[in-house]
């Protein structure tokens, strides 16, 4: 499963593309609000399924049309943040994210595994759908990653990422 910090980083990365980097470090915390739901002793509930999303996101699209429409892009961008987080998860383990309309928790497992001989190299590709059912019992304790070995390496490539672009931001590059 991927790690808080993982989620977070991923979130900063595709925010960084869209506001400035001072205001994605902050919206990028969006990536995380699915797993709030530990605080119920219940991870992957219903903060992991998409159709409550779509139907906070659309009531809140509807009124922000009304009320101040420049803001619609950032309830666009955070939305994208929280479905990408349930999509990590669904890569990584069962995530009912279509709750209520399934009491399913989907998985989606991709491998390539390959071989290499004297005959040559032959790739195997595997994709397989894993649908379960899903499980809202509260468990006692709840133990997860924060930080992984990935999400090291991922915080160095933001690091470098970040740090080029104000470098280049800074020194001109790319200007016309």
């Amino acid at each position: 499963m991927p790690d808080i910090l993982t989620h977070y980083l991923v979130s900063y990365l595709v925010a960084s593309r869209v506001v400035r980097r001072r205001y994605a470090v902050f919206i990028a915390l969006a990536g995380l609000l699915p797993d709030l739901d530990v605080l119920t002793g219940i991870h992957r509930w219903v903060t992991h399924s998409l159709v409550p999303l779509f139907v906070i996101a659309s009531a809140v699209a509807l009124a922000l049309f009304y009320v101040h429409r420049s803001y619609l892009k950032y309830l666009a961008l955070i939305s994208l943040l929280y479905v990408l987080h349930i999509v990590l998860d669904f890569m990584a383990g069962p995530t009912p994210m279509l709750w209520p309309l399934s009491n399913q928790a989907y998985m989606l497992r991709i491998e390539l595994n390959g071989e290499v001989s004297a005959g040559g190299v032959s790739l195997m590709p595997q994709v397989a759908l894993i649908a379960e059912p899903a499980d809202f019992t509260p468990r006692p304790m709840i133990k997860g990653s924060l930080i992984s070995s990935m999400s090291v390496l991922m915080a160095v490539v933001v690091v470098v990422v970040t740090v080029v672009e104000v470098l280049k931001d800074y020194l001109g590059f790319g200007r016309q």
